[in-house]
């Protein structure tokens, strides 16, 4: 394992940038300030570990920053700023988002908040059955911004015709098979986050919450809806930090797949516990709420990569152990 950053140091670092999250309201903002803090620099020395770590305070504050952005260009080979963004697939898919057409290039696929005041703009170009990776100015992705479930905004839906000469060739050093792989495993940390962050909040409002004389913590309903939430997110959370020492495409769908299931589960059953009040726009928990379910469909979702997986394991024929149980 590459990764050389010490357990007190991650958590120090986990600690500054939960106070950055929490204290910016901005995603350009918040960039910023995680990328003072040593975001960039954690992210080098320590990809796998750096990813986790961020992502996971990532999805507990229920921040928007354009972190995705920095870890799908660093396994790429490209170097990270808060003035690059990369354009993602489509929502569910994990297929290269822009294809030639003629003298233009299609552009279909999702942006983060940063591409509005980004300068270079990242994607994948598939033609001929391979990958390439090119960069073009972030403003030929400007286009009305669609109002969505996510209130935040945290990505939008780009689908734009660019000229193709207006895209440069990189000498990309990574492929983009690795920067799905790393994507993916970033993304199941957040999932697991928020999915935390769900959990805790239903659990709390349980314990506080009465009736009949009674805590609703008491009722067996309740309690076996947090059970399942937790056994979920914890067997999913298994998965993904098995991948910090193996991050290989596969283990990394899984990761990605059952973070999401989980994050769905805990939803779910944390807004029946909540009952009335998780059902207001007033109580915060709906912001995590949406903000999973548009995190789930990124570099596909649990709705879709069990086909995926599936595909794989009948193509080669056989189901490799992933994990040393």
């Amino acid at each position: 394992m590459s990764d050389m950053v010490g357990a007190d140091d991650l958590a120090l670092l986990a600690t500054g940038f939960e106070a950055a999250m929490a204290e910016e309201t901005r995603p350009e903002e918040t960039d910023q300030a995680l990328f003072d803090l040593g975001w960039a620099e954690l992210l080098s020395a320590a990809p796998s570990q750096g990813a986790a770590t961020t992502f996971r305070a990532l999805g507990k504050t229920n921040s928007a920053a354009g972190l995705l952005d920095d870890v799908v260009a660093h396994a790429l080979g490209i170097d990270t700023s808060p003035q690059t963004c990369v354009v993602f697939p489509a929502p569910h898919q994990a297929e290269a988002p822009a294809r030639p057409q003629g003298d233009t290039v299609v552009v279909d696929g999702l942006v983060s908040a940063r591409a509005e005041g980004a300068t270079t703009a990242v994607m994948a170009v598939e033609a001929n059955g391979s990958v390439t990776i090119s960069t073009a100015d972030a403003q030929l992705l400007q286009g009305p911004v669609a109002g969505g479930v996510d209130p935040g905004r945290a990505y939008r839906r780009v689908s734009v015709e660019i000229p193709a000469k207006a895209l440069v060739p990189t000498t990309a050093s990574g492929s983009w098979e690795s920067a799905v792989a790393a994507a993916r495993v970033a993304l199941a940390h957040q999932l697991l986050g928020g999915a935390r962050w769900m959990l805790g909040e239903a659990r709390q409002h349980a314990i506080d919450r009465a009736q009949f004389g009674r805590p609703v913590a008491s009722f067996q309903a309740i309690r076996h809806k947090l059970a399942e939430s937790l056994v979920q997110i914890e067997g999913a959370a298994s998965v993904a930090e098995a991948c910090l020492d193996d991050p290989n495409p596969l283990l990394a769908a899984l990761a990605k797949s059952l973070a999401g299931q989980a994050a769905n589960t805990t939803a779910a059953h944390a807004q029946q516990v909540l009952a009335g009040i998780g059902f207001t726009a007033e109580h915060r928990f709906h912001y995590w709420l949406k903000r999973m379910l548009v995190v789930d469909t990124l570099f596909g979702s649990a709705s879709s990569l069990p086909a995926e997986i599936g595909h794989h394991l009948l193509s080669q024929g056989t189901a490799p152990r992933l994990i040393q149980l």
